[in-house]
């Protein structure tokens, strides 16, 4: 098939340069001709790499689309089986001129190298990030159309100014078309470890550290590497700022059990009141309906006053609790901040900071201390 389609694209090309086309001087068509004659002698002779390079060079002196089919078959020999598709489509989308037959051949070609390509739709974000495929293809989100890669595994750099650069080892298999979604987070790259001296350590260490020499490590580099690998380190307290100290004394505990206590109490005086105000105007609706007797209707009213003074006195119960309720809670504010963030200081926490729970005895009692670090 393949010496079939070089035998079509050489008559196609040879008709071409002989209607004379203006585009082309006499020397350029006769270069072109000769360049493609060397192309399909190298080709026959399995000189894929030669082929090609007189094929550009045809094409480049006598832009045709037949030409494209030649060039994408050295591709295909090659294996490089995205740019022979690429020159395959191409052909199909310029060669207005071309037979049925050399279509059908083409499209049969293009069908045997899907199965050696993938697709990838890229959904990046946030815009204008920068995505490099395999350190070379470059793109920048939105990335519309699919990309287009040959079967295997790929690595994918996304990066953009003021976020996280991300990078992905992805697996593209022949003929699949997949959906990869990247976010970048804001932050900053963290820099590369880097080897520093131990400071203090003095002049004639650091010159012994210059050398290399693997059995120079001083007492000090040794202890100065235990310090920074010890794990018991990571559950002490920070005593610089870092970390803080949340005390739960008698007098936070107290304070906050009262304020739980008056917040019950609101609900429950709350939920009554609203009961016996209900019963109130059923009775009083009672009280006023004309089908009922007289000594119902006296019933009634006796009931509706019995329900109003309930609904009275839960209601001033109500109001007293949640009094109650806001001035526990602002003691036990008040508790917490005196017993001090690290001692008094009034540090924000951040995110994702880690917390355990320890017993202590302050000033103002014993209790438990919630130690955490940021």
């Amino acid at each position: 098939m393949i010496r079939r389609l070089l035998g079509l694209s050489a008559f196609a090309f040879a008709l071409t340069l002989a209607a004379g086309a203006v585009a082309q001087s006499d020397e350029d068509r006769a270069r072109a001709r000769e360049q493609f004659g060397l192309g399909v002698e190298r080709y026959e002779g399995g000189n894929y790499q030669g082929a090609l390079e007189a094929f550009q060079e045809a094409y480049r002196l006598a832009p045709h689309p037949t030409v494209r089919v030649n060039m994408a078959n050295c591709y295909e020999h090659l294996d490089r089986p995205l740019e022979a598709m690429h020159h395959f489509e191409r052909f199909l989308a310029e060669a207005d001129g071309a037979s049925r037959q050399q279509r059908r051949e083409v499209q049969a070609a293009i069908r045997r190298l899907e199965g050696q390509l993938g697709q990838l739709r890229l959904a990046i974000a946030p815009d204008g990030a920068r995505v490099v495929i395999d350190n070379a293809e470059t793109r920048v989100a939105p990335i519309l159309e699919p990309v287009r890669l040959v079967a295997g595994t790929h690595h994918l750099t996304v990066r953009l100014d003021g976020y996280r650069t991300e990078h992905r080892e992805i697996e593209v298999a022949g003929g699949s078309d997949e959906r990869i979604s990247i976010r970048l987070e804001r932050g900053e790259d963290e820099p590369a470890a880097v080897a520093e001296a131990p400071t203090g350590a003095g002049d004639a260490e650091g010159a012994t550290a210059e050398t290399g020499d693997p059995a120079a490590a001083t007492d000090a580099e040794l202890e100065a590497t235990a310090e920074v690998d010890d794990p018991a380190l990571d559950e002490a307290p920070a005593s610089d700022g870092g970390g803080f100290e949340l005390r739960l004394t008698t007098p936070v505990i107290v304070a906050g059990s009262v304020t739980a206590a008056f917040t019950v109490g609101a609900i429950v005086t709350g939920v009554l009141a609203l009961t016996a105000n209900s019963s109130f105007e059923d009775a009083v609706s009672r009280s006023n309906d004309p089908s009922l007797s007289q000594a119902e209707r006296n019933m009634a009213r006796q009931e509706g006053l019995d329900a109003a003074g309930l609904a009275n006195t839960a209601s001033v119960l109500t109001d007293v609790f949640i009094i109650g309720a806001v001035a526990g809670a602002a003691a036990t504010a008040f508790f917490v901040i005196i017993e001090g963030l690290d001692g008094g200081q009034e540090d924000t926490l951040a995110e994702g900071l880690e917390l355990r729970v320890a017993p202590s005895v302050g000033r103002t009692g014993g209790g438990a201390t919630l130690l955490g670090r940021f």
